[in-house]
């Protein structure tokens, strides 16, 4: 892993909203990463989401007092997550896998249409399985915080799952 002191300011990259589409697989309803992101590859993100206030899960979560589940909020850490190492030679073009989460928290409601500020850097990697310390924040207050675990595998469709008994 690059330690924090070897990184230079030229080793960021600058992804428009654009780009974070063509690197992440999800798509809407379900990429929720669409803002720019700045991302050090196999380091650290800082990356942008914003709910739509149309967005259909708002309809029941709650009627009446629509909040962001916490759900999407942990699934939208994950994209962001991915991005780190979806830019690194040794993933690129592959779908990043969610595989596991500990420690998730959430600090403060989120709303519909709010900005939010992802933040993470990779804690570990090892075998293929990438740990990430992920936040959440809107308006400057931290809204979520979790330790992800992703791996990364070239894309498969389904059809190449009918033929290992997945279906």
């Amino acid at each position: 892993m690059i330690s924090e002191a070897g990184v230079q300011a030229q080793d960021t990259l600058r992804l428009s909203p654009e780009q974070v589409r063509e690197l992440l697989p999800q798509r809407e309803p379900f990429l929720f990463v669409n803002g720019g992101a700045d991302v050090i590859p196999g380091v650290r993100v800082a990356a942008q989401a914003t709910y739509p206030e149309d967005s259909s899960f708002y309809t029941g979560h709650f009627p009446g007092f629509p909040l962001t589940p916490g759900v999407i909020i942990i699934e939208t850490m994950a994209q962001a997550a991915s991005l780190m190492m979806l830019t690194t030679p040794r993933c690129s073009g592959q779908i990043g896998y969610f595989v596991g989460i500990r420690d998730a928290r959430f600090f403060k409601a989120v709303l519909p249409g709010a900005v939010v500020e992802l933040r993470g850097s990779v804690v570990s990697m090892r075998h293929g399985v990438i740990e990430s310390s992920m936040e959440a924040w809107t308006g400057g207050i931290r809204t979520a915080a979790a330790i992800l675990t992703c791996t990364f595998r070239p894309h498969r469709s389904c059809s190449d799952l009918k033929g290992e008994g997945g279906g």
